[in-house]
């Protein structure tokens, strides 16, 4: 069983899923396909999103209860409002998570990306930082670098962010399990439950 997963590296909501997200997924073995993609170039262009800077009022502050709360209820504690949100270049992230994944590192690298972003309060942009992430999982900077940076990968994310919008695919996180679309972590009740009925 393979679950889709397409995701940015600057979800809130993707940080705060991840972790239940992964424990569902070897529970019920299935197999995490992980997309990372370009949500806001990308994805919102293409279906109505709005980025977060540019939504009114009303909808930036309901976004920070939502945050709050969940936060609150799964007992993570992020910082709503991080200094480094939205990160200069969300594709800089993307790319070395993918670049970690053709290495061998599939889910946990991206989950540490969104740690350093809503925990730590670090600039994901910055490849300082990434490095950092790469030593926990002792792949070589130079070698992760060169890749992320390279043709291949950057196809993938271009890839990655079509197959999203031609899957209907509009915000993230988003997870697909046999066709059927489940958007948020709010909804990773619905999608534990069609597992179970596969």
């Amino acid at each position: 069983m393979k679950i889709e997963y397409f995701y940015s590296l600057a979800s809130p909501f993707a940080f705060l899923g991840s972790e239940k997200f992964q424990t569902i997924a070897k529970k019920n073995n299935a197999e995490i396909v992980e997309k990372p993609c370009d949500l806001v170039g990308g994805i919102f262009s293409k279906t109505g999103g709005v980025p977060v800077p540019q939504r009114s009022p009303q909808r930036q502050k309901y976004r920070l209860d939502e945050l709050k709360r969940w936060s609150e209820f799964l007992n993570i504690k992020i910082n709503i409002k991080p200094k480094f949100f939205p990160p200069k270049d969300p594709h800089i992230p993307a790319k070395y998570t993918i670049a970690a994944n053709l290495l061998g590192i599939k889910i946990f690298f991206g989950h540490e990306l969104l740690k350093k972003l809503w925990i730590e309060e670090k600039d994901i942009s910055d490849e300082n930082n990434i490095e950092l992430i790469s030593k926990q999982f002792k792949i070589g900077f130079n070698e992760l670098s060169s890749l992320a940076k390279s043709e291949k990968v950057s196809k993938i994310y271009i890839d990655n962010t079509e197959e999203a919008i031609q899957k209907n695919v509009f915000g993230a996180p988003t997870y697909i399990f046999k066709n059927e679309l489940f958007w948020g972590q709010d909804r990773l009740e619905f999608l534990e439950r069609a597992l179970k009925q596969s």
